[in-house]
């Protein structure tokens, strides 16, 4: 428990010293009220590791020798922080929060002078507007980054040497760890990339930014359905997908109506989750919710929600995998592989993998209980082979099934290109209705693309654009 403490206080310590510094003026002072704030933090640690450390450190912090007014404006412009955040910070209602805020940006505006440093990755809009107005501007960097960076010191001495040290042999200045949960028994997992989630199993599926060359600056993002969900999940009892229907997204082409980044409509108004997301580690309000992002591996996951405890309950679920909780690896499946013989499935992985990014990614997986499996199996064995020019290795989109069962694992090959499902041995059928019916559909129904030339199956895989 230590040992996660030290790794948190750590990555946030950048931050704190960043907002300690608006809030008390000088690099001095920040560095004394984020001593203060991670010292009470640690001594509660066993309680607020169950929550939200983030929220609490920062009511520390605000509790240091500082008017509301003048921390609503800090949490505003340095925190990015929305009302209801604000409020929670500050313990009173959105609209005071609102009326803290407005008061706060008016005083600076009349040159009460908040501070902000610059270190840290600062230097946002929303910092500079905190700057102070009556500094030598030849001078005053040099000295401000060298009491800033005493400042840090200081603090991340608090916290521990060796886990400093530690720290930064494995995450960027600045991440917040997140400690690891146990997720409801209820949720589902979701990956992509190597990088794995849990969320509630009502959640549906959806799109995230993706980069495709028809867009032009924000290095070619673009919007093609991000902002709602596109297939509900079975378990969702509403009759029909809405803008209020949680989802997880990846970066799918998913509407034919697509948006430059940044424009009206690219961000989700309710819960969800982005994979490979856009937006930077921290926290931003989105309209009625609050958007906060972590990094986890070599991609960023944020997560949509005006629930604070669901946002952190998710992000702690997300760590990398080389395999997934579905029996899918990272790593695609590129040819077939035979299994024991006379193979009875106690469950089968169903692993989409696709090229669209420019690389081999996993883009979706889920698993089928051994009822599934074997009726799988069964219309494979009753259908009609089919010979077909496939290529020896797939490309563009194609999915693994895992058969799991009796000391082994066999691989079944979905190749979309040339719609045919093929075994070990170079068997090969067409499929049919009875051979993707116990596999297709929700996640497959949002993601994977129609195989070519194939009539009868519109309704389990991704429908054809244009």
């Amino acid at each position: 428990m230590a040992g996660q403490y030290d790794e948190w206080a750590v990555a946030r310590t950048p931050g704190l010293l960043r907002l300690a510094h608006a809030l008390t003026g000088d690099a001095e002072s920040a560095q004394d009220a984020v001593r203060r704030a991670l010292a009470a933090t640690r001594d509660d640690w066993p309680r607020i590791v169950r929550g939200d450390p983030d929220l609490e450190v920062r009511r520390a912090l605000v509790r240091s020798r500082t008017g509301r007014d003048r921390a609503a404006a800090a949490l505003r412009e340095v925190e990015h922080l929305g009302d209801a955040r604000i409020a929670e910070v500050l313990g009173c209602s959105e609209s005071a929060a609102r009326r803290h805020v407005s008061r706060g940006l008016a005083t600076v505006g009349a040159g009460g002078g908040l501070p902000a440093s610059d270190h840290a990755g600062a230097g946002t809009a929303g910092v500079a507007l905190l700057e102070r107005r009556d500094v030598d501007t030849a001078r005053e960097p040099r000295r401000h980054r060298r009491a800033v960076r005493a400042a840090a010191l200081a603090v991340l001495v608090l916290v521990g040497g060796v886990a400093y040290v530690a720290h930064q042999s494995r995450t960027p200045a600045g991440v917040v760890s997140y400690p690891s949960v146990d997720a409801p028994q209820t949720w589902r997992s979701e990956s992509y990339a190597g990088v794995q989630v849990q969320v509630p199993a009502d959640w549906g599926w959806g799109g995230a930014p993706l980069r495709m060359d028809i867009f032009h600056g924000q290095d070619s993002l673009g919007s093609c359905g991000s902002a709602t969900a596109a297939v509900q999940s079975p378990a969702d009892r509403s009759s029909y997908v809405s803008t209020a229907t949680a989802f997880t997204g990846r970066p799918v082409m998913m509407s034919d109506v697509c948006m430059s980044w940044g424009s009206d409509g690219t961000m989700p108004h309710g819960d969800a989750l982005w994979f490979a997301s856009p937006l930077p580690v921290g926290e931003r309000s989105v309209g009625a919710v609050v958007a906060e992002t972590r990094a986890v591996g070599d991609q960023h996951v944020t997560v949509f929600s005006a629930d604070s405890a669901l946002r952190r309950e998710i992000l702690g679920t997300a760590h990398v995998v080389d395999t997934d909780a579905n029996g899918c690896p990272t790593e695609p499946v590129l040819r077939p592989q035979s299994g024991p013989d006379a193979l009875r499935p106690d469950s089968m992985s169903v692993c989409a993998y696709s090229q669209d990014s420019g690389t081999s990614v996993l883009l979706w997986s889920g698993r089928v209980p051994r009822r599934g499996a074997e009726q799988y199996v069964d219309a494979l064995v009753g259908g009609s082979s089919a010979k077909a020019t496939c290529p020896s290795v797939p490309s563009g989109a194609w999915v693994a099934l895992g058969l799991h069962g009796g000391g082994g694992t066999r691989w079944d090959l979905v190749d979309l290109s040339c719609a045919r499902i093929r075994s070990a041995g170079g068997t090969q059928s067409a499929p049919t209705p009875a051979t993707v019916r116990q596999w297709a559909g929700g996640g497959v129904a949002a993601y994977v693309p129609l195989p070519s030339g194939t009539h009868g199956l519109e309704g389990f895989f991704r429908p054809t654009m244009g």
